[in-house]
């Protein structure tokens, strides 16, 4: 099935609550402990899939999306072009 996305610009507002969610969905999707948290994750990328335009047929298409797809939604959404990085609690810095 294909699927297309449609991802705001970086005039549109909710720029911050978008990054907030996408960090949200990135701790649950590296350490998955709720399946519904993984429904509202697909819930509202929904609402970024332009094709197909049938939310239901959107939704299924979702879940059928890789793991590759699914990264790149969220760095466009991001507007970073790039995924934020996975932080793992075991590194050093410094």
């Amino acid at each position: 099935m294909e699927l297309v996305f449609e991802v705001p610009g970086r005039d549109v507002g909710g720029y911050l609550l978008r990054q907030r969610t996408i960090l949200e969905f990135q701790q649950v999707r590296d350490k998955p402990s709720d399946p519904e948290t993984v429904t509202i994750m697909v819930n509202w990328l929904a609402g970024y899939v332009k094709v197909p335009e049938d939310r239901e047929e959107a939704i299924a298409a979702l879940w059928e999306a890789s793991e590759e797809q699914i990264d790149e939604l969220l760095a466009s959404i991001s507007g970073s072009g790039k995924v934020p990085p996975k932080i793992d609690g075991d590194s050093e810095s410094g």
